[in-house]
């Protein structure tokens, strides 16, 4: 069941977010955690209640990666080879609180990372968050780079 007392406490992150012109709503996780979601063109915002704070969770995807490649087999072929460089990707290329997978729904690569914000600073979340996406954005464009050449 999830944790109905993180509904409400979420409700001025929704507000903050709201404040500086972003859509936030909120929704149930796969682990049945509440969270503020805000999805962007340019990837996704996921907020939850942790431990000692904020968990904000910031993904950036790579959506169609090689939806251009008119040859079927070749795009598999490529997609299956973005998915098996995934590892060494997570071992060279990425920070502890960061991971890579292939996204099916997105059919490219998601880059996500993960980080600890106090209560107190609630207000900065929508600034870090959107910051962290740019980062995000950056690096995926470097690792989309290293699987295609």
């Amino acid at each position: 069941m999830a944790i109905d007392h993180h509904y409400p406490a979420l409700e001025p992150v929704v507000t903050i977010f709201r404040d500086t012109g972003l859509y936030a709503y909120r929704t149930l996780t796969d682990d049945n955690d509440w969270a503020v979601a805000v999805d962007l063109e340019v990837g996704r915002i996921d907020v939850r209640i942790g431990d000692d704070g904020y968990l904000v969770e910031v993904s950036a995807v790579s959506t169609g990666m090689f939806m251009d490649e008119e040859d079927e087999r070749r795009r598999r072929v490529l997609e299956r080879l973005a998915r098996i460089s995934m590892p060494a990707i997570r071992r060279g290329m990425l920070a502890e609180h960061q991971d890579v997978e292939w996204d099916v729904e997105g059919e490219g690569i998601a880059l996500r990372s993960q980080h600890m914000l106090p209560f107190s600073g609630a207000t900065r979340i929508p600034t870090f968050a959107l910051t962290e996406l740019e980062e995000l954005n950056t690096q995926l464009r470097i690792v989309e780079r290293h699987i295609v050449e």
